[in-house]
């Protein structure tokens, strides 16, 4: 079997349309990507608010249990 140069071009010009057609794929879920880093950010922000609202209300309770110690 000889592979010609139609049968090159021919299987080149198949393999751009379908890099084309998943790039388009691709570009049409960016904005889902987008979202979801937007989704994680908001997690972990709360996770790490969450954190120090704990630290700080019970460095407070400490502070306030001392204080009626003292009374």
């Amino acid at each position: 079997m000889t592979i010609t140069a139609r049968d090159i071009y021919l299987e080149l010009r198949t393999l751009s349309i379908e890099v084309q057609r998943i790039g388009q794929t691709m570009d049409g879920n960016a904005h889902r990507l987008d979202d979801h880093e937007t989704r994680i950010r908001g997690v972990e922000r709360w996770k790490y608010a969450i954190s120090a609202s704990v630290v700080t209300s019970t460095a407070s309770a400490l502070v306030a249990l001392v204080q009626i110690a003292r009374s």
